[in-house]
């Protein structure tokens, strides 16, 4: 079953409305996980799950007087839980609807699965196991967690063909949730060697030239939709079937 998600990080609003009237289009489901407020989270289109992606990495270790390695105390563990309930609070005012829910960098700590659902969220993806064959997602307490499967980045970075779907174990059982970013789709980017030119032309205004006029990501995205397509219009990361869930207790 492949599930198609995007996520907005630093892309601007125009690059950010660009894709998502584009993926509009194309008539199938995405979860869409949005960094910042956007102008197409306040009239979605019903084939449109909002989601969020806040950026909890950003953490310093305190240094020690002997010059030894940084230790986390009991104190810097009740830090950085409330700074990340602040922040998640945030974003439950910020987007009133999401249920779902994908880190920055994937971080993820043992103790954030309590916060994630005490401020409302039940889906999270912020993890990556690429091209695992029977992948499932897997409950801890009350939240599910869905792995992903595979990235634009990742698939770049393994020069993986952007003409066809040619992908490890696309056809074997299991989930395949892809990540896709915003940046990377506006401007049909075909290697990570264009990565730093992406976030130069998006910060100079030059965010409609497209980098290359070969296959890019968004050529990969179309023929994942087109996939998708062939059955139904798809499925949100909310309405995975039970049946991709790893049977047993809760972790």
């Amino acid at each position: 079953m492949i599930i198609l998600t995007i996520d907005t990080d630093w892309a601007p609003e125009e690059a950010t409305g660009a894709v998502l009237e584009k993926v509009r289009a194309l008539g199938v489901k995405v979860t869409v996980f949005f960094s910042t407020p956007s102008a197409v989270t306040e009239a979605p289109w019903p084939l449109l799950e909002i989601g969020c992606h806040p950026d909890l990495s950003r953490r310093q270790g305190q240094s020690q007087p002997d010059g030894g390695l940084a230790m986390a105390t009991l104190a810097d563990d009740a830090a950085v839980d409330a700074a990340e309930s602040g922040i998640l609070s945030d974003y439950r005012s910020a987007f009133p609807r999401a249920r779902a829910i994908r880190t920055h960098r994937f971080y993820w700590h043992s103790d954030l699965s309590r916060n994630l659902v005490k401020n409302g969220f039940v889906h999270d993806s912020s993890m990556i196991m690429p091209f695992h064959p029977g992948l499932q997602g897997f409950k801890v307490g009350k939240l599910t967690r869905w792995p992903v499967w595979s990235s634009d980045h990742l698939h770049l970075a393994r020069h993986l063909p952007l003409d066809r779907l040619a992908l490890p174990n696309l056809e074997s059982p299991g989930l395949k949730i892809f990540c896709f970013h915003v940046a990377y789709l506006h401007l049909n980017v075909a290697s990570l060697s264009e990565f730093n030119m992406v976030k130069t032309r998006l910060a100079d205004g030059r965010g409609r030239e497209p980098v290359a006029s070969g296959p890019g990501v968004w050529d990969l995205f179309e023929k994942l939709a087109a996939r998708v397509l062939e059955e139904s219009p798809g499925r949100w990361l909310s309405e995975i079937p039970p049946e991709f869930i790893v049977k047993g207790p809760s972790a």
